[in-house]
């Protein structure tokens, strides 16, 4: 069974998964992207793990309408991918995954129609994303539905969601998503001690028995990050010895950096992804208040690493991830004095045992397990359609 997976844009965490898919099924596995969309070093990555089985598309650009802001469906890319259709067919595929309803997929739903392949798509959204999503948008997706055999998702909440518009249960298959976990737990694990002191020091100045919180993404409104800061204002007076770690870029960085000048705070602007292990090594709690986000990605990583989690009520990935009292907590970011509360509560807790709980948890959703699971959804729908 050659299975081909159409992504448009992937960054570093997918790698190891693409590359464990394609060791499962002995090299029978094909990738589509854009190289327009896919950073060098990405593409440089995946050759190097799959070889001649990275297919790039080298002409494709997107046009978009509507408001250019991060949250969904505030506007729309059309895609014009010239040769597309000519890759997929060339990859002579027995089975399908494309990415989402739209961007590539259509030609995905093309070729699977006319050549009597499975198709599957791979769904990451929720309720609370889609929560904005017109009714035109629902019903090009349930119409889209029509060809597809299955879907692979991330968790409960994308299950639910599918459900929702009228996805039949049994059509759905979850444990689809992971981060690039054991490499980041590989290089915490394998740095000293002494090295480790010293970043810490280089961080945040000489260490004292206050708690490190660290965010990991970008500087936007979607996530949630000035609640997070207004909140610290209240819980540094309580908690002085306590410091914050913003790790990131973007365009309300030096913003941030102006409204909130509070020695606690360090903002560490972009930091390269391969240097990212050493700022989780020497943190004690990770902290996501995000507005809006599937499955962030950032959760795993970071329960990878062993720290203990506090995690927006509005990450689609909470449910799977982040277990009350056992390797932390949730809290709505919209709302100062939960992330307050939750900002204490690690005070009270062991953290040590929260962080090999975290480590535990996030095995389950580690590149080998989700690779295991969609090759079983892939072959259970190419069976049943033999």
């Amino acid at each position: 069974m050659k299975l081909l997976w159409i992504n448009p844009s992937f960054l570093d965490y997918r790698i190891p998964l693409y590359r464990t898919i394609n060791h499962l099924l002995n090299g029978q596995f094909s990738l589509i992207f854009s190289k327009r969309r896919v950073p060098q070093r990405c593409i440089d990555k995946i050759q190097k793990n799959i070889g001649e089985n990275a297919l790039g598309l080298e002409k494709d650009k997107l046009i978009s309408f509507g408001q250019k802001i991060e949250f969904a469906n505030k506007g729309i890319s059309i895609p014009f991918t010239k040769g597309l259709y000519k890759l997929i067919k060339s990859s002579k595929p027995d089975i399908i995954i494309a990415e989402g309803f739209f961007q590539f997929t259509p030609l995905a739903v093309l070729y699977s129609f006319i050549n009597r392949k499975p198709l599957l798509i791979a769904y990451e959204r929720t309720a609370h994303t889609e929560r904005n999503c017109p009714l035109w948008r629902r019903l090009y997706r349930r119409f889209i539905g029509i060809f597809v055999s299955g879907y692979i998702a991330n968790g409960q909440l994308t299950k639910e969601y599918l459900i929702s518009q009228g996805i039949k249960r049994e059509k759905i298959f979850t444990g689809a998503m992971c981060a690039d976990s054991e490499g980041l737990a590989q290089k915490v694990a394998a740095l000293p001690s002494e090295e480790k002191k010293l970043i810490k020091t280089n961080l945040i100045g000489k260490e004292g028995n206050g708690l490190l919180y660290i965010f990991v993404g970008r500087i936007i409104e979607l996530k949630g990050v000035n609640n997070l800061l207004e909140a610290w204002s209240e819980h540094i007076i309580s908690n002085p010895k306590d410091k914050l770690l913003i790790v990131g870029d973007g365009p309300l960085l030096k913003e941030y950096q102006k409204t909130y000048p509070n020695k606690s705070i360090i903002f560490t602007g972009g930091i390269d992804y391969s240097d990212i292990y050493k700022y989780y090594a020497v943190s004690d709690v990770f902290i996501i208040p995000t507005l809006e986000d599937n499955w962030s990605l950032v959760v795993p990583e970071a329960m990878a690493c062993g720290l203990p989690i506090a995690c927006s009520i509005y990450n689609g990935c909470y449910p799977e991830l982040v277990k009350k009292d056992i390797n932390g907590i949730t809290f709505d970011p919209l709302k100062k004095e939960s992330i307050i509360e939750t900002l204490a509560y690690f005070h009270t807790q062991d953290l040590g045992i929260m962080g090999k709980n975290s480590i535990e948890i996030e095995k389950k959703y580690n590149p080998e397990n989700t690779a295991n699971n969609i090759i079983n959804a892939i072959t259970h729908i190419y069976n049943s359609k033999k």
